[in-house]
């Protein structure tokens, strides 16, 4: 049965979408804030439904776990993805799969977006040059604090919070309208999609001197059952070693 989202719960995520796009933490906030997971941390909480909501983050983390940034130009936007696939699984009460397979075009809107944003910061990087030749620290904070800052609101949080508000129920009743053959291959296409990015950033990683750490780890997992905290804490025990012990050796 899908329930309705309220103003307030729209408005809360939305602002979510513009914390993100302010960037604050940038560096740290890119791989951690602004990932599939705590945005749809933050979607459970608002909407009250937590479990499901993390289950699409958790299969959208996969997706985007080995997306790559080259000179700030994204080829997809995770954040807007998980926030408004997560709300319509938790609001329509879609099928989860089908939420996932939603999430890639979803993304790739995003980057739209992104793309107005730096236009704007072009023409806001002009006048802070301006201020700066005048000598006006009050105008290069305005410039380059304030103005982006409060410009944010209108372009990341009220167009997602419209999108939200008046889209999310409609867009589940589309997805349960859809028939069952094409359902089938949506879901099938949701499955698929985290194993694809976990095959990217498996393919970072492989390099013959470091498969056999990796390998050790899946069969360990498969085996002995130990929970996947423990491997990965183990993981950079050994990662620690690796490093301190290879980087001795080119000093030698």
């Amino acid at each position: 049965m899908a329930i309705h989202m309220t103003i307030l719960q729209a408005v809360l995520i939305g602002l979510f979408y513009w914390f993100r796009g302010c960037r604050f933490g940038y560096t740290f906030g890119v791989t951690t804030i602004y990932s599939p997971l705590p945005a749809a941390l933050w979607v459970g909480i608002v909407l009250g439904d937590i479990p499901t909501a993390m289950k699409v983050g958790a299969a959208l983390q996969l997706i985007y776990l080995g997306m790559l940034v080259p000179g700030g130009a994204a080829p997809a936007d995770p954040t807007i993805a998980a926030l408004v696939s997560c709300s319509i699984a938790v609001v329509a009460k879609t099928n989860i799969n089908a939420a996932v397979a939603l999430a890639v075009p979803i993304g790739l809107l995003g980057t739209q977006i992104n793309n107005i944003e730096y236009i704007i910061n072009g023409f806001l990087a002009n006048w802070t040059d301006k201020s700066v030749d005048k000598g006006d620290t009050r105008g290069v904070y305005l410039t380059a604090v304030v103005y982006p800052t409060l410009f944010k609101l209108v372009l990341y949080a009220v167009p997602m919070a419209i999108i939200l508000y008046f889209g999310a129920t409609q867009i589940g009743h589309l997805i349960n309208l859809i028939p069952q053959a094409v359902l089938n291959g949506l879901n099938l296409s949701g499955a698929v999609l985290p194993a694809v990015g976990f095959a990217v950033i498996v393919q970072q990683i492989g390099k013959k001197k470091l498969l056999p750490y990796f390998l050790a780890a899946f069969f360990l997992v498969q085996y002995t059952q130990i929970p996947t905290l423990e491997i990965a804490l183990i993981g950079l025990f050994l990662a620690y070693l690796h490093i301190t012990f290879t980087s001795k050796t080119k000093e030698e």
